[in-house]
C-alpha cells in the first residue's frame, strides 16, 4: 500500500472516530453521565431538614391597623346625669325661662335648689302660676322683712319659694321638703323642722 493510500485510510479511521464520538455526545450517547457531573450529583450535600427549635411564643404583627377605642355614645350616668334626678325634686318641676337652676343641698327627705337669671318677684310670680299645673296647691303666703315666702304642697312634698329680703335682695330659693306624713322609719337628724303635715 502506498503512503498516501495509508494516510487516507488513518484520517478514515480518525474521522469515522470523531463522528461516532460527536454522534454519541449528542445523542446521549450510552446513557453513560460524564465523571464530573456524576461525581457532583454524588457528593452535593441533601437538603437541609426545617428548623425545629425557633421560638413558639412570638407574636405575628397583625397587616392591618390596630382597632380605634371609641367611647360610648351612652353618656356615663356620673357624667351626664341631672342631680335633681337623684333627689327628691319631681322630674315635671317647671322652671322659669332663661333661668339656671342649682342643687345646693340634697338629702334623702330634703333639697333645695338656687336659681339665677330672673328676678325674685317674677319667681314667685311664675310660681304662682305653673305650679297649680303640675300637681300643686298653694298652702300659704308671707312675706317679712322684704322677703316673699310661697309654700305649695303635693308629690307627698312641700315647696317654699324664698324671693328677695332685705338682706339678699337677689335671693330665690326653693326648699323641698318630704311631708311628715310621707316620713317613714326612725328619726332623721338632718331632717327639716318646718315640715308640714301635707299629701
Amino acid at each position: 500500500m502506498s503512503r498516501a493510500g495509508t494516510f487516507q485510510g488513518r484520517m478514515v479511521t480518525v474521522g469515522a472516530a470523531v463522528c461516532l464520538t460527536l454522534l454519541t455526545g449528542a445523542c446521549g450517547g450510552s446513557g453513560s453521565t460524564p465523571a464530573v457531573v456524576r461525581d457532583a450529583a454524588v457528593t452535593a450535600a441533601p437538603p437541609s431538614p426545617p428548623a425545629t427549635d425557633l421560638p413558639t411564643d412570638l407574636t405575628l404583627a397583625s397587616s392591618s391597623p390596630p382597632a380605634v377605642q371609641t367611647q360610648s355614645a351612652q353618656p356615663t350616668a356620673t357624667a351626664s346625669a341631672d342631680p335633681l334626678s337623684t333627689s327628691i325634686v319631681p322630674g315635671n318641676f317647671p322652671f322659669p325661662d332663661g333661668s339656671t337652676h342649682t342643687l345646693t343641698n340634697s338629702k334623702p327627705t330634703d333639697a333645695s335648689i338656687s336659681l339665677k337669671g330672673v328676678t325674685p318677684a317674677a319667681a314667685a310670680d311664675f310660681y304662682r302660676k305653673a305650679l297649680p299645673g303640675v300637681g300643686y296647691k298653694l298652702f300659704q303666703e308671707s312675706a317679712s322683712d322684704g322677703r316673699t315666702k310661697v309654700t305649695f304642697t303635693g308629690h307627698n312634698q312641700s315647696v317654699e319659694i324664698l324671693a328677695g329680703g332685705t338682706t339678699s335682695p337677689n335671693l330665690i330659693v326653693l326648699v323641698f321638703t318630704q311631708c311628715s306624713t310621707a316620713v317613714q322609719g326612725g328619726a332623721i337628724p338632718t331632717r327639716r323642722s318646718d315640715r308640714v303635715a301635707c299629701r
